[in-house]
């Protein structure tokens, strides 16, 4: 029984290894030398189990669209006139990606005499292989250094030109000792064939620093969303994740975050919510490696019709890391009679002295709350529509932006089509 996935892993890896043409001990070939030692990912695998992994059998090939910059910009002209895009939020400086390539602002990075390295060079682990894909085949790349406050939002758009091709953007960011940025990152476009976007992420926090970071995908559902994102954070710098995940046809985050200076906290907050045959899956690991650290997560999601969701995470606290804290809540709602989701909390404690808690519970509708709502002469659509729009918002009013967090309850809503009846009442 073995042989058929064997088989079918080999292709899918030679075919990567076959469209890549990298220089010889070029840091593109490491990375095609890395995947190939690694293999190809398998639902065997611990940490792909939940990823849909034969969409990759669907595309066509691994190469962004050919030409560079001109052509990108050329094709964003014309898409530009075409596509409505979201307001930008007031304060913030726009930068715009097509298919991985910017086409539009300009904020390059120029490293000072005292900043600390921009994450060093490093293979990505085996449980982040998909970010390979990226290192592998990115042309461009959003390089961010903050020095003081800033507000930046970056779109990642994927056109008509990767439909049956692939988009590979990128973003290394640094934020200089004691500064502030507040970061949108949006994800969107609808090609009309299979396409895969590979997105990889690489995070500084010097000390003192602070980020919020906002993140929307709503690609289209013939895309495949590959995310990979590392960060790493020194002394008492903070990192705040507000993720929303409501597109693309399957969508596999990969992310790892280490705390590796005394009193640096990441705050993980995230939705996802799934229909028709939609996969997410998020792999989250967090390394506590130094004292008085912190971890706090959030997980919602829903899954309706016949999607899947998944979320497992992985909170580890060295013997170096006394005095950290770390907590977990993890729910997931069942809409459909096939949906499926998994919910892996792990915590892994090597000191004694730490407060941690953790819980994950999955299920339907609770029958006691729709009784509640039905005996006050709500009808029963509308009960079930509050008591989903309830579950997600322990998540959505922890958006600070006023703008944006509409934006996130309107595309969490259209996934949900009796919430979206509620109009006015919500």
């Amino acid at each position: 029984m073995n042989a058929p996935a064997t088989a079918l892993r080999q292709t899918v890896l030679d075919r990567v290894l076959g469209d890549f043409r990298g220089a010889m001990d070029s840091p593109q070939s490491r990375a095609a030398a890395r995947l190939a030692e690694l293999g190809w990912p398998s639902a065997r695998d611990e940490h792909w189990r939940y990823s849909n992994l034969r969409a990759f059998e669907q595309l066509q090939g691994f190469r962004p669209p050919a030409g560079g910059v001109p052509e990108a910009a050329a094709a964003w002209a014309a898409l530009r006139a075409q596509m409505a895009l979201p307001p930008a939020p007031p304060g913030f400086e726009r930068l715009i990606y097509l298919d991985g390539v910017r086409v539009e602002g300009q904020h390059r990075m120029q490293l000072s005499d005292d900043a600390a390295p921009l994450l060093a060079a490093h293979l990505w682990p085996a449980e982040q292989r998909l970010g390979l894909l990226c290192d592998m085949f990115a042309n461009d790349v959003a390089q961010l250094q903050v020095r003081g406050e800033a507000a930046i939002e970056i779109l990642f758009i994927s056109s008509q030109r990767s439909a049956g091709a692939a988009a590979y953007p990128r973003l290394q960011l640094l934020l200089e000792p004691g500064s502030r940025l507040r970061l949108i990152e949006r994800h969107l476009g609808a090609p009309d064939s299979s396409s895969l976007v590979a997105c990889n992420l690489k995070i500084e926090l010097a000390r003192d620093a602070m980020l919020n970071h906002y993140r929307l995908q709503q690609y289209g559902r013939h895309c495949l969303f590959a995310d990979t994102l590392s960060a790493r954070l020194a002394q008492r710098s903070r990192y705040t994740v507000h993720c929303v995940a409501v597109g693309a046809g399957s969508a596999r985050t990969s992310a790892h975050v280490q705390l590796s200076g005394s009193g640096a906290a990441v705050v993980w907050r995230a939705i996802a919510v799934g229909r028709g045959e939609q996969v997410h899956d998020v792999a989250l690991k967090v390394d506590h490696n130094a004292p008085d650290t912190q971890t706090d997560e959030m997980f919602r999601g829903i899954a309706g019709e016949r999607a899947r969701l998944a979320f497992s995470g992985h909170i580890q606290i060295e013997a170096s890391a006394p005095g950290s804290q770390a907590q977990q809540s993890l729910r997931g709602l069942i809409d459909g009679g096939t949906a499926e989701i998994d919910l892996r909390p792990r915590l892994e404690i090597l000191t004694d002295e730490v407060r941690a808690a953790h819980g994950a519970t999955t299920g339907r509708l609770d029958e006691d709350l729709l009784f509640y709502l039905l005996a006050r002469g709500i009808d029963r659509q509308s009960a079930r529509a509050l008591l989903k729009w309830a579950f997600l918002g322990d998540v959505l009013r922890e958006i600070e932006l006023p703008s944006l967090r509409v934006e996130a309850e309107r595309l969490a809503a259209e996934q949900l089509p009796d919430v979206t009846g509620l109009g006015d009442l919500l």
